[in-house]
């Protein structure tokens, strides 16, 4: 299956709110920057918090290591409220866990640093509990070379043996041995 194209960093916004609504969680997904105070339910507000530098790629590509949040905010009209983002937000770090968002390895590293906890919106004034899960992850962004294959065949090669101990640049001392 061909991967996403990795062009710019909202492609991960994207790619990750696409796998919440794909792992069937029956949450609603939305931006942290447009987050208003309320939630009618439950919903996962995705927070790209930060870059850094990361180790440039081969191919002279910068790589962005960035920090992602993403808060799982339940309505505290909700039985259990609190169990329920604390539930949540595990969910989402085990959805999170070796997923590159369908981007190449190439452009996108696995996750580092997985962890969740009490989100800073926890107990909010407008009436909801959250917790969040939050990583960080390595994106090169840009134009791959397709990868090159010269030769799917097997290649088979020969195995050299020591003869006996002796002069180890005497060709006389070795031996093929049978592949």
């Amino acid at each position: 299956m061909p991967s996403r194209p990795l062009n710019q960093l909202s492609d991960l916004f994207f790619a990750i709110g696409d796998a919440i609504h794909a792992a069937g969680l029956g949450v609603d997904v939305a931006n942290y920057d447009d987050f208003a105070g309320l939630t009618g339910d439950a919903q996962v507000l995705i927070e790209l918090e930060r870059t850094a530098p990361g180790i440039k790629q081969n191919d002279g590509r910068y790589v962005h290591n960035v920090t992602v949040t993403l808060h799982a905010v339940v309505a505290r009209w909700r039985k259990f409220s609190a169990l329920e983002a604390t539930n949540l937000a595990t969910a989402l770090e085990r959805l999170a866990d070796c997923n590159r968002w369908g981007f190449s390895g190439r452009q996108c590293n696995l996750p580092e640093g997985l962890h969740s906890g009490p989100s800073m919106f926890q107990r909010g004034a407008d009436g909801y509990d959250a917790w969040s899960a939050t990583w960080q992850q390595g994106l090169a962004i840009g134009d791959v070379e397709p990868e090159i294959i010269l030769n799917t065949a097997p290649q088979v090669g020969y195995s050299w043996q020591v003869a006996s101990i002796g002069d180890l640049d005497d060709p006389a001392n070795y031996q093929t041995l049978e592949v």
